[in-house]
């Protein structure tokens, strides 16, 4: 097997979230559980110290290389947002590298279904140019509640309505994720689409990617309270979603949200 960012072998064990993140977990065994969607899908519970979640689809020097730096360089400003602390402002760099971070987070999220949605050129594209992938949203949130200390979970998204007569209908990909009191949700949506969503959420999530084009006051004013509120949120979330093509878009008058 080949490398999925590079296409180099041969290919070693990455952890799917980074063993830095282990720190913000309580001391001892947790129970997590996984589940995977495809054929031959399944949940499963169990026992582990720390975030073990691993897939052997990238090579040694993908691993130790560039997405070790990414980790390093993320740090700093994941932090305070995991851990809520006061920062009244998150500049344009840092919401570009959070969602760096995060897009090449939920690529690894894929990676561990039975069944992976995104292209291989969109892989390829963060290897090479250690940059966003065309058509990537990423938004951000928060959560009152610390706990779970991390949760994520992976949905495919089928793209009804703008596809072009004769073609295949496109597949999206949303991967929310919870990490500590910091929410994030990643979106491929596989097409050129310009994307709204409900008037409702405005209070609750911002857009850092595509790029802003101003600071992001923190934190957000409206929060899910609990864990599984931010589960039940993120679907709300993603049915919100409206896909306008880009002729649809310009003929309407309509902006991204």
């Amino acid at each position: 097997m080949a490398c999925v960012f590079c296409g180099g072998s041969p290919v070693t064990n990455e952890h799917v979230f980074p063993q830095w993140l282990n720190q913000y977990l309580p001391p001892g065994r947790q129970h997590t559980e996984q589940a995977r969607y495809g054929a031959g899908s399944f949940d499963k519970t169990r026992e582990s110290t720390g975030l073990d979640f691993k897939v052997k689809k990238v090579c040694a020097p993908c691993n130790n290389g560039w997405m070790s730096q990414l980790e390093t360089s993320s740090k700093d400003v994941l932090n305070p947002l995991i851990t809520q602390q006061d920062l009244p402002l998150i500049s344009l760099r840092q919401q570009r590298q959070i969602a760096l971070w995060a897009t090449k987070t939920a690529m690894m999220a894929d990676q561990v279904q039975m069944q992976t949605l995104l292209p291989s050129h969109q892989l390829r594209r963060m290897h090479t140019h250690r940059s966003i992938p065309g058509g990537t949203r990423v938004w951000l949130g928060s959560c009152h509640d610390r706990n779970p200390t991390v949760t994520s979970h992976t949905v495919r998204v089928e793209l009804t309505g703008v596809s072009t007569p004769d073609t295949p209908q496109p597949v999206g990909f949303f991967c929310p994720m919870k990490i500590g009191h910091l929410c994030i949700y990643v979106y491929f949506p596989a097409a050129d689409v310009v994307i709204q969503h409900a008037p409702e959420f405005h209070s609750s999530v911002a857009r850092i990617w595509p790029s802003r084009s101003s600071d992001l006051p923190w934190p957000p004013p409206v929060q899910p309270r609990t864990g599984e509120a931010f589960e039940a949120f993120a679907d709300a979330f993603r049915l919100s979603l409206y896909l306008y093509t880009p002729e649809e878009a310009a003929e309407h008058g309509l902006k991204e949200s």
